[in-house]
């Protein structure tokens, strides 16, 4: 980790109104920016360690290749047989687990349908396939040494986030920041109330909302809060830099 100092110094080159050019060597490939404000947090970091959840397509919307390809690892939990297949073609680092995370063992079904695909129960859909179901407190016991540092973890599940996040060992296995889709699927309707205190409960607060998602941070790193005062810095660089 660099100084503080060298930190500011990089905020205000940022946020120099004559600076003509991308101040930082970063291409985002998620969505809504969710790898940039993660990155703006995390931008001093080399060899970090992610969590995914509903990781996804490797590329597509996702906000972790860019980590990956700045030498970070990870896991990567995606139920879906043809994503999971291109997740190990092409993260080669990190470890991908073809199952959902819930807060139980078990199995469930899953109603295919991409980036939307949810976790429903005993669904008869002709769409529907079976996916084993393991909790995050396992997943993070079996592939994570204990206290390793894990500076961020994505959940994007399709309303199954509270489940997830009563399945994690919060003791152990802290992020320093969670990122998680706050909507209902398909629309800006915020879902948040369903799992937000789970967060509060295990000492995390909000620190920054963007779009869909809700960024979460351990209150017992004092540094985090800053960093996201100036998140906006960083998205209106890149912004910027985008329309030349």
């Amino acid at each position: 980790m660099i100084e503080i100092k060298d930190y500011n110094q990089h905020i205000n080159l940022l946020n120099n109104s004559n600076n003509d050019s991308n101040s930082f060597n970063f291409i985002s490939y998620s969505q809504e920016f969710e790898d940039l404000i993660l990155y703006s947090i995390f931008y001093d970091v080399k060899n970090g360690f992610y969590i995914d959840v509903g990781a996804n397509d490797p590329d597509d919307c996702s906000v972790t290749k860019a980590f990956y390809n700045l030498g970070w690892n990870g896991i990567n939990i995606e139920p879906l047989p043809d994503k999971f297949k291109k997740l190990e073609e092409e993260r080669k680092r990190d470890i991908n687990l073809n199952i959902a995370a819930g807060d139980k063992k078990g199995y469930s079904k899953l109603n295919v349908g991409g980036a939307c695909s949810k976790i429903v129960g005993n669904s008869r859909s002709y769409n529907a396939i079976n996916v084993t179901i393991e909790t995050m407190a396992t997943i993070c016991q079996q592939y994570i040494p204990l206290k390793k540092e894990i500076h961020f973890c994505k959940i994007d599940v399709e309303l199954y986030e509270k489940n997830v996040l009563l399945g994690y060992d919060f003791e152990n296995y802290r992020p320093k920041v969670f990122c998680i889709e706050s909507v209902y699927p398909g629309t800006t309707i915020p879902c948040y109330q369903l799992w937000e205190y789970i967060l509060f409960e295990h000492d995390y607060s909000l620190a920054f909302d963007y779009k869909i998602n809700r960024y979460y941070i351990d209150n017992r790193i004092p540094y985090l809060k800053e960093r996201f005062n100036n998140t906006h810095i960083f998205i209106n660089n890149y912004k910027k830099n985008m329309k030349k």
